[in-house]
C-alpha cells in the first residue's frame, strides 16, 4: 500500500512540474517573441526613414552637382563660341571688302576704293550693337575705328595696354602665319567708358591694301549673356513632384526663386520675416562650403509654410549660391503609410505567434500527461532491476572471495595494471620469480621489467594486437630484481567497461628457463653437427623445402653445391682420425668464409658437404654465373695448406653444382643432381666444378663462346650505328637516337638486346660504348658541314659502368674538341636506376657535362623510382616516357594516367618530354592533346643506317608529311 502511494505521489508531482514548466516556457517564449518582433519593427521603421532621407539627400546632392558641371559646361564653351563668332564677322567684313575691290578695281582709283570700303564697314553693328569692325596698317597706322574716329589717320604702333602688353603689335603678330589671321587678347575701352576691360579680337590681312581688317568683343559681356541664358534655364528645371533649383548670389541677392518670383533681384537685408531667415540660412551654410539644411518655406500648392530639406552648394567662378530641396511633407505622408502597414503586420504576426504559443502549450500538456504515466512504469521496472542487481551483487562477492584464494595461491605470476599501464597488484608467485615484493613494483609501469633484449618492433607488434584482439601471448625476456635475464611465457589481457573502455591489462606469466634451456639442446643435437656446428642433413633438407618455395614465390634461381674432399680417406687412414675431424673443423670454417651470411652450409656426413645458395639471378644465365663464381673460390680456399695440429695437410675438392628454379624438383632429387655433377668433377680430374645437367655446361660454355666473340667483335670493327628520327612540333625533325647493331659475320645483324647484357656482366660495355660516343660525334661533325642538317641533335644511351667510370666527363670533352662539334648537338639518355645508385656523383658527373653545354634525357622514364624529389634534383633537360607506357595507351586507363602524370610533371619543373614507341596516330594524338610534342616511333621511321637516313632527311627535307608508317 506504501509503494503505490509513493508512486501516485511521485506520479502527479512529476505531472505538475511538467506542466508549470510547459507553461513557464510558452510565456516565455511568447513574451520574448512579441519583444522581438516589437523592436524588429521599429527598426524597421528607422531603417526605412534612414534610407529615404539618405535617398533624398543623394538626389538633392546630384541635382546640383549636375548644375555645377552644365554652368561649367557654359563657361568653357562661352570663349569659343565668342571667337567662331567673331571669326565669322570679320570673314564676312573681309568678304565685303573683296567684292568692293574686285568690282572696282581698275575702274576707281585705289584711294576712291580704299574710301569705298572704309564707308561700307564704318555703320556696321553686331553683338546688340557694342560689336564694330576695324582697320589698320601692318605697320600700325589706324584706318578705321569707328568708337574714336579721333584716332583715325594716327599710328597705334607703341598702344600698349594696363599688362604691358603692345596692342596693335599683338594683332599684327597673330596675322604672321600660312592663314594670315588669328586671335589676340587684350584690354581696351568699351565705348562711353573710360576704364579698359580684356577683349578678345581676331584679325585677317586684306592683301590688296595691306591691311588688317578685325573685330572683337569684351570677355565679361559675354559671360553676363552665358550668366542670364542660365538663370532662364535653372528657373524650369524640376524633379521629383515638387523640387526645383533657386540661385543667390555670394553677397545675398536673389537670382531664381521659382515659388517666389517678386523676391528675384532684392538683396536679402530687403526680404521679410520667414523668407529672409531662410535665405539668411542658406547663406550661412555656403559660407561653411556648403551642405544639408532644413528650413521654413512656402509651398508651391498653397503658400503655406512647409519644412524643406535642401542641399546648398557654391559655383565659385560666378560667385552663384545653388539651392536644390524638396519639401518634406509628401515624405512624411509615405512614412506614415508606411508605418500603419508595419504596425498591421505586426498585429497579425502577434495574433499568429499567439496561437502558436497555446497549440504548444496544449501539446505539452498531453506529452506531460503521458510521460508521467510512462515513468510510472519505469520506476516499477527500476524497483524490480534493483532487487535483482542485489541478489546479483551478492553472488559477486562470493566468487571475488574465491577469485582471491585462486589469485595468491596458483603457480602462474599475476600483474594487474589500470588502463594507465601502472601496476596496481601482484600476486606472491610473482615475488617468487622475479624477486619483486609488491611495493616495489605498485603504481610502477612494466617497463620496469625490461631486458633490453627485444627492440621497439617488437613491443609496437604487441601493443598492436592488443589494441586489435585485446590479447596477446608469447615468449619475452624480462629482468629480475637482481639484474639475471630471464625468458617467460607471458599472457596479456585487456578488460573493457560497458562502454568499451579499458579498464584494466591482467598479465600472467611462468618462468620457462628450464624449459628453454632442454628445449635448446634438443634442438641442436637434432639439427647440428656434433663436429663441425654446421647445419645437419635434417636441417639442410628443411632449410632446402624453404629455398624451393621461396625461388617458387619471388622467381629467382637458387642452386646446392655437393663439395666433396679429395683422397680424404688416405688421411684417415694414415694420420688417423683425430687428425681428419681437425680437418673438416677447419673445412667447415672456410667454406663459411666463402659464402654469405644468407647462405646455408652443411654436412652431410664423413667429408661431404653442402652449400645451398638463395637470390640469385632471375636469368638463368646469370644465375649459372653467380654460382660459379661461388664455387671457384671454395675450390681456390681448399687448396690452401691445411695446419693439423703440426701436421701440414694439402688437400682439393670435387664440386657437384645443381641450380634450380621453383618447385620443378623435389629437395632428395637436387642433392642426387648436385652429387652426379660432383662425381662428373671428379671424373674431370679433381679439384673442378661441375654443373649438372649437360645443357648447363653446355649454356656456360656458350656464354664464354659469345663473349668472345663480342670482344672479337669490337675490336675488329663489326659494330654498326642505326639512326631512328625524334620528330618535334610541326611533324618536323629535331634529332635522332643512335641505337647499336653488331654486324655478327655469321649470324648476321644482331639486335643489341642479345648482347648489351653480356657486355655489361663482362665490361665489354666500356669499349663499346666508347665507340658509339666517338662514332655519333663524327657524325655530328659530318652534319654540322650542311645547313639542312646542322640543327639536328644525337641522343647516345649511355650505361652505368661507362657514365661512372672515372674521368667520363673528361673523355667526352675530349670527342667534342676533336670533331669540332657543338656541345649542346649531343645529347645523353641515362635510366633512373643508372641516376639513384648514387645521387651526389651522379649530379656532379652531369654538372660538369652541362657546363660544357650537354643536354640530358631521363630513358625509360616511369618504369623506375620515378621520384619527383630525385628528378627535380637532377640537371636534366627531358623526360623520356617507356614505350611500355605508350603501347597500350589507347585502350588502358592506367597508362594513359600515367602518361598524363609524367607530362604534368615534365611540365611543372620546365622539362622537355618526349615518348617513345609511337606506333599509331590514335597514339600520337593522345600524346599531343595531353601536351607531348616530340615523338620517337615506328610511326615515323624504324632504325636506319646513316645512308639511308641522310637520303630520307634528303627526301623529306627534315619533315614527316607522309601517311602514318610510311615515314620509315
Amino acid at each position: 500500500m506504501v509503494k503505490d502511494l509513493t508512486e501516485r505521489r511521485l506520479a502527479r508531482i512529476l505531472l505538475l512540474g511538467m506542466v508549470g514548466m510547459s507553461l513557464l516556457i510558452a510565456l516565455l517564449l511568447g513574451g520574448y517573441y512579441f519583444v522581438v518582433q516589437r523592436h524588429d519593427f521599429d527598426g524597421v521603421m528607422v531603417t526605412l526613414r534612414q534610407r529615404a532621407l539618405q535617398e533624398q539627400q543623394t538626389l538633392l546632392k546630384r541635382e546640383a552637382e549636375a548644375i555645377g558641371q552644365d554652368l561649367d559646361y557654359r563657361r568653357g564653351n562661352a570663349e569659343s563660341v565668342l571667337r567662331a563668332e567673331i571669326q565669322q564677322r570679320v570673314d564676312h567684313a573681309v568678304s565685303i571688302a573683296e567684292t568692293i575691290y574686285r568690282l572696282n578695281h581698275g575702274h576707281q582709283e585705289e584711294a576712291r576704293i580704299k574710301t569705298m570700303v572704309i564707308e561700307a564697314l564704318r555703320p556696321l553693328r553686331f553683338f546688340e550693337g557694342r560689336g564694330y569692325y576695324f582697320i589698320d596698317t601692318l605697320d600700325g597706322q589706324c584706318v578705321l575705328l569707328p568708337t574714336s574716329p579721333q584716332l583715325e589717320g594716327s599710328s597705334l604702333w607703341n598702344n600698349q595696354d594696363p599688362t604691358g602688353h603692345y596692342i596693335m603689335r599683338g594683332l599684327v603678330e597673330a596675322t604672321q602665319n600660312l592663314q594670315r589671321a588669328g586671335f589676340s587678347r587684350y584690354y581696351w575701352y568699351p565705348p562711353g567708358e573710360k576704364t579698359m576691360r580684356e577683349k578678345i579680337a581676331y584679325a585677317r590681312t586684306f592683301a590688296p591694301f595691306n591691311w588688317l581688317i578685325g573685330a572683337g568683343e569684351y570677355v565679361s559681356n559675354i559671360e553676363a549673356d552665358q550668366q542670364q541664358a542660365a538663370l532662364r534655364q535653372l528657373r524650369g528645371v524640376r524633379f521629383e513632384s515638387h523640387g526645383y533649383v533657386a540661385v543667390l548670389s555670394l553677397d545675398g541677392r536673389v537670382l531664381v526663386s521659382p515659388t517666389r518670383p517678386q523676391s528675384e533681384g532684392l538683396l536679402v537685408s530687403q526680404l521679410n520675416g520667414q523668407e529672409r531667415r531662410a535665405v539668411e540660412a542658406v547663406l550661412a551654410q555656403a559660407r561653411r562650403g556648403g551642405g544639408l539644411v532644413r528650413y521654413q518655406w512656402h509651398h508651391p500648392d498653397s503658400d503655406a509654410l512647409v519644412e524643406k530639406l535642401s542641399y546648398v552648394s557654391v559655383y565659385a567662378p560666378w560667385n552663384w549660391v545653388l539651392v536644390t530641396g524638396v519639401y518634406l511633407d509628401e515624405f512624411d505622408q509615405v512614412m506614415a503609410a508606411e508605418q500603419q502597414a508595419v504596425d498591421g503586420r505586426a498585429r497579425n504576426r502577434l495574433l499568429v505567434g499567439a496561437g502558436i504559443t497555446l497549440l504548444v502549450l496544449a501539446g505539452a500538456l498531453v506529452f506531460s500527461w503521458r510521460f508521467t504515466e510512462r515513468m510510472r512504469a519505469m520506476v516499477r521496472q527500476y524497483q524490480a532491476r534493483l532487487e535483482q542487481k542485489n541478489q546479483e551483487l551478492r553472488e559477486h562477492a562470493r566468487k571475488l572471495q574465491l577469485a582471491a584464494a585462486v589469485f595468491e595461491g596458483g603457480s602462474e605470476a599475476v600483474v594487474i595494471c589500470d588502463a594507465d599501464n601502472r601496476i596496481l597488484t601482484v600476486n606472491r608467485p610473482f615475488t617468487q620469480i622475479t624477486g619483486y615484493a609488491a611495493e616495489d613494483v605498485i603504481g610502477q609501469s612494466p617497463s620496469l621489467f625490461a631486458s633490453g633484449y627485444h627492440d621497439a618492433a617488437f613491443y609496437q607488434a604487441m601493443w598492436l594486437r592488443l589494441k586489435q584482439e585485446d590479447q596477446w601471448d608469447g615468449e619475452i625476456w624480462n629482468r629480475r630484481k637482481d639484474g639475471s635475464i630471464f625468458p617467460e611465457w607471458l599472457r596479456i589481457a585487456v578488460v573493457r567497461n560497458a562502454a568499451g573502455a579499458i579498464e584494466n591489462y591482467i598479465a600472467t606469466f611462468s618462468d620457462i628457463s628450464e624449459r628453454k634451456h632442454a628445449e635448446e639442446q634438443i634442438r641442436h643435437l637434432a639439427f647440428y653437427d656434433p663436429l663441425t656446428g654446421l647445419p645437419n642433413r635434417r636441417l639442410l633438407l628443411d632449410r632446402l623445402h624453404q629455398a624451393l618455395l621461396n625461388s617458387e614465390r619471388h622467381g629467382r634461381h637458387a642452386a646446392v653445391l655437393f663439395i666433396d674432399l679429395d683422397n680424404f680417406k688416405s688421411l684417415n687412414d694414415t694420420q688417423g682420425h683425430d687428425v681428419g675431424d681437425l680437418l673438416l673443423v677447419e673445412v667447415a670454417a672456410r667454406l663459411k668464409q666463402c659464402v654469405r651470411e644468407t647462405d646455408t652450409v652443411a654436412r652431410l656426413g664423413g667429408d661431404e658437404f653442402v652449400v645451398m645458395l638463395e637470390n640469385l639471378s632471375v636469368e638463368f644465365a646469370q644465375a649459372v654465373g653467380e654460382a660459379e663464381r661461388v664455387a671457384t673460390p671454395i675450390i681456390q680456399a681448399m687448396q690452401a695448406p691445411f695446419e693439423l695440429a703440426g701436421y701440414r695437410h694439402h688437400s682439393s675438392c670435387s664440386i657437384g653444382v645443381s641450380v634450380f628454379f621453383g618447385c620443378r624438383e623435389s629437395v632428395e632429387e637436387l642433392l642426387k643432381h648436385a652429387d652426379t655433377a660432383m662425381y662428373q668433377a671428379k671424373a674431370a680430374g679433381r679439384g673442378v666444378a661441375r654443373f649438372f645437367v649437360p645443357a648447363m655446361q653446355e649454356a656456360l660454355e656458350a656464354r664464354l663462346l659469345w663473349e668472345s666473340e663480342l670482344r672479337r667483335g669490337i675490336a675488329e670493327g663489326q659494330l654498326r650505328l642505326f639512326y631512328q628520327v625524334q620528330i618535334g612540333p610541326g611533324q618536323r625533325v629535331r634529332g635522332v637516337e643512335a641505337l647499336v647493331r653488331w654486324q655478327h659475320p655469321e649470324r648476321g645483324l644482331v639486335p643489341p638486346g642479345e648482347f648489351i647484357a653480356l657486355a655489361e656482366d663482362t665490361g665489354l660495355i666500356l669499349p663499346l660504348g666508347a665507340w658509339v660516343l666517338e662514332e655519333a660525334c663524327r657524325q655530328l661533325a659530318v652534319w654540322a658541314q650542311s645547313p639542312a642538317t646542322a640543327h639536328l641533335h644525337i641522343a647516345v644511351n649511355v650505361s652505368a659502368r661507362q657514365f661512372h667510370q672515372p674521368g667520363f666527363a673528361e673523355s667526352v670533352h675530349g670527342l667534342i674538341q676533336r670533331h669540332g662539334i657543338h656541345p649542346s648537338r649531343l645529347k645523353l639518355e641515362l635510366t633512373e636506376s643508372l641516376l639513384l645508385d648514387n645521387v651526389n656523383e651522379s649530379i656532379a658527373t652531369m654538372q660538369a657535362l652541362r657546363t660544357l653545354g650537354i643536354a640530358f634525357s631521363m630513358d625509360d622514364f616511369g618504369t623506375g623510382y620515378s621520384s619527383l624529389t630525385y628528378v627535380k634534383r637532377l640537371p636534366i633537360d627531358q623526360l623520356k616516357i617507356d614505350q611500355s607506357f605508350v603501347r597500350d595507351l589507347t585502350t588502358d586507363r592506367d597508362d594513359e594516367a600515367i602518361v598524363r602524370a609524367i607530362i604534368a610533371m615534365a611540365h611543372s619543373l620546365k622539362l622537355e618530354v618526349i615518348a617513345e614507341g609511337v606506333e599509331t596516330e590514335a597514339q600520337r594524338s593522345f600524346l599531343e592533346h595531353n601536351g607531348c610534342h616530340a615523338f620517337q616511333g615506328y610511326l615515323f621511321g624504324r632504325p636506319m643506317p646513316i645512308e639511308q637516313l641522310d637520303s630520307w632527311l634528303a627526301s623529306t627535307q627534315g619533315r614527316v608529311s607522309g601517311a602514318p608508317g610510311q615515314a620509315g
